[in-house]
């Protein structure tokens, strides 16, 4: 079975579709896999539930650094 995808879900969220209440929620509690190294994909597009999703959201504007901030201290690892 292949594990939701977070990089749709943070694209809902950033076209309105998520509230920001519920987005904090589920992306606090996601079940984030650790990113495989692989030196063919330097960039986080090929692993969907890595803290790398999170962090290219951030910087394609998809949230903000506000929701960065408060994601990663609901999840315990206060930025």
């Amino acid at each position: 079975m292949t594990a939701p995808s977070l990089r749709a879900y943070l694209k809902q969220y950033a076209a309105g579709s998520v509230s920001r209440d519920d987005m904090l929620a589920a992306v606090a509690a996601w079940p984030l896999e650790e990113r495989e190294l692989d030196l063919a994909h330097t960039l986080p597009d090929h692993q969907d539930n890595t803290a790398d999703v999170i962090s290219v959201a951030l910087l394609n504007d998809q949230i903000t650094e506000e929701d960065y901030r408060e994601i990663w201290r609901r999840r315990g690892q206060i930025v």
